[in-house]
């Protein structure tokens, strides 16, 4: 079961990536200067892998019940998420960025309770919680596919929804791979969080540069 799931996962992320590929043009003359297209990228890549990364640190901290570092890995999981949401500043202002911030902290939280859940009862999981949890990353990921189309229409809400989903069922499953202490198969699974959060942050820059090509020359 868990392999045909797996199946599915890398099957999202495959069609995610074609999604992302077929972003509307923009209808603007000016077009973004490709090198400046790349810096945004890689920084948008930086503070998304930092996110993974520090998820990963705080669920696997957590299984081996070291608390001084989950706190800190906490702390900094924290910060991430509201660096993140203040990215997006310069190009959609404030009042939208403290939104953003709200909402991807709330991812993070979802992310924080599914883990809990999973550890619950001596790493056995409660299936309720767990549940719960899932619908709440669920509901996020809308919120923000809403919020981020809402925003720039060169970044359709289905889009970033599937980016989105496919980006929180790979977390959930490394949590369980985690949780079981089936290690192998999460470090498979982090080559593949790594790799859909280049596609995640490659299609919001190309978004970005799309909406405002005169921030891109």
């Amino acid at each position: 079961m868990l392999r045909v799931v797996r199946t599915i996962i890398n099957a999202l992320v495959i069609v995610s990536a074609s999604l992302a590929a077929a972003i509307p043009a923009q209808s603007q003359m000016t077009a973004p200067n490709p090198a400046k297209v790349a810096e945004l990228k890689m920084v948008l890549r930086d503070l998304y892998v930092n996110h993974i990364f520090w998820v990963r640190s705080l669920v696997i901290a957590t299984r081996l019940r070291q608390s001084a570092a989950a706190k800190v890995a906490d702390e900094e999981g924290m910060e991430n998420a509201k660096e993140i949401g203040q990215s997006i500043t310069p190009y959609y202002g404030q009042a939208a960025s403290q939104k953003f911030v709200t909402l991807f902290t709330g991812h993070y939280v979802a992310e924080k309770a599914y883990m809990n859940a999973a550890f619950a009862n001596n790493f056995g999981g409660n299936a309720a919680a767990k549940k719960a949890a899932e619908n709440r990353l669920m509901k996020n990921a809308e919120e923000i596919a809403a919020f981020v189309s809402g925003a720039n229409p060169n970044l359709p809400k289905a889009l970033v929804y599937r980016l989105l989903l496919t980006h929180g069922q790979q977390q959930v499953m490394a949590i369980d791979d985690i949780g079981k202490g089936a290690w192998s198969d999460e470090a498979d699974m982090w080559n593949a969080m790594v790799k859909h959060i280049y596609t995640l942050t490659g299609t919001l820059a190309e978004g970005t540069a799309k909406e405002f090509p005169e921030m891109f020359q």
